[in-house]
């Protein structure tokens, strides 16, 4: 077991995605492939579009032609081409996605004519070959790839692959995390609570947040602050690719988590305990029977904070991604910041966007039990350890919640 002393963010990060992979792939319908992430280029199976087309309403004729007029000999419509041949001095109705006839690479547009029984008059005689033309492969041709590998798919995405040709999608299969939460106190979402317990909200919010980070949540019973309840509960779920807990991860006498690294079980360690950050020391990483066991502390914004910073990470991972820690922006502050002391802080702010620059501005309340703040937020000051102070107006950096984290 590893000593107490602290582990700074940046190695905790480091530990913990050394013991993942990525994860395998799995074939997927286009229809039901929404947020997942390609395992693998995708090419596609034809042109877009299949042939030339037209981008408007109007008459086809041959750029070969120097006549002004022309006699129509029928109509091509999307889904019903002209399947004749247009001569010298003979023109097609068109319409917008249609195909062009044999015989003609030019669209003459219905606002340029004068249509005198079944001929037309050009009006303008000044055109060019493939005006108002979408040709073959304009989009995209047979071959082309049209998602790429380590994409997260979206529903633009989707649409063009439905143009490819394509249905079955090739994509990192969803990690499945199981989700406990741990406490004599704890009871059932939805349930009337008496004044001596609390409802299970960070099993809620936890399960919402690994869905939007793309995976499975398996949300598991509610464990008493005891070693056998929890071992029971574990043991049945070590077929999830990570178990995350929160609560417990502390050194009360109620907090069981660490307790049970404690005994020689085989493939069962601490990799590491106490991380230097605020919210979230208390964190655990390690093995539970050879599965990954990710032990968040019980105050709800901690936990929060910490599936930001270390449940992204891991997920990160498993879907082949290369950055683990979020993206970081910067910003100039509404108020000042103290100078830090030996953890690296997040702190829950507010950021917007006017016309020439970012605007930060942190919460005056910092609990991490305060979850109306931590919702409120939509962003994360950092804080190195040691900062010096930050003052007003001052460039302060900060990263961003995901959408719907």
């Amino acid at each position: 077991m590893q000593n107490n002393e602290l582990i700074s963010v940046e190695k905790a990060i480091k530990k913990i995605v050394a013991q993942f992979d990525k994860l395998e792939d799995e074939d997927v319908e286009l229809t039901k492939s929404i947020g997942r992430i390609s395992a693998e280029p995708l090419f596609s199976k034809t042109f877009n579009p299949v042939t030339n087309v037209s981008s408007m309403d109007g008459f086809a004729i041959s750029s070969d032609n120097n006549d002004s007029y022309f006699k129509i000999i029928g109509e091509s419509s999307a889904g019903y081409p002209f399947t004749g041949q247009v001569r010298k001095k003979e023109t097609v109705a068109i319409y917008t996605g249609a195909h062009l006839p044999k015989g003609t690479d030019t669209v003459i547009i219905q606002e340029n004519v004068k249509k005198k029984g079944s001929s037309i008059q050009l009006i303008d005689k000044t055109f060019k070959k493939y005006q108002f033309v979408r040709k073959k492969g304009l989009d995209f041709k047979k071959g082309d790839i049209v998602l790429e590998n380590n994409q997260t798919i979206n529903s633009r995405n989707i649409g063009s692959i439905a143009m490819s040709g394509n249905y079955w999608i090739n994509v990192i299969r969803k990690p499945i995390i199981g989700i406990l939460s741990t406490g004599n106190e704890i009871s059932k979402v939805g349930n009337l609570t008496p004044k001596n317990q609390i409802p299970s909200g960070n099993l809620v919010m936890l399960a919402s947040i690994v869905k939007t980070l793309g995976g499975i949540a398996r949300i598991l019973p509610i464990a008493d602050d005891n070693k056998k309840s929890l071992k029971k509960i574990l043991e049945k779920n070590l077929d999830c690719n990570l178990l995350l807990t929160t609560g417990g991860a502390s050194v009360g006498k109620y907090d069981k988590l660490k307790s049970i690294f404690k005994e020689k079980t085989k493939n069962t360690k601490i990799n590491f305990y106490k991380v230097a950050m605020r919210p979230g020391k208390p964190l655990i990483f390690g093995n539970y029977k050879g599965t990954p066991l990710l032990g968040l502390p019980g105050n709800p914004v901690s936990a929060g904070v910490c599936s930001l910073i270390f449940l992204n990470a891991i997920m990160n991972k498993m879907k082949g991604k290369k950055r683990f820690f979020p993206k970081i922006f910067e910003g100039k502050l509404t108020e000042s910041i103290s100078t830090n002391d030996l953890r690296m802080d997040f702190m829950r702010g507010i950021y917007f966007d006017n016309e020439t620059e970012t605007i930060i501005t942190p919460f005056k309340k910092q609990d991490s039990s305060m979850t109306s703040f931590f919702s409120q937020a939509n962003c994360l000051i950092i804080r190195k350890p040691y900062a010096e102070k930050i003052d007003k107006g001052q460039i302060a950096k900060f990263i961003k919640f995901p959408s719907l984290f």
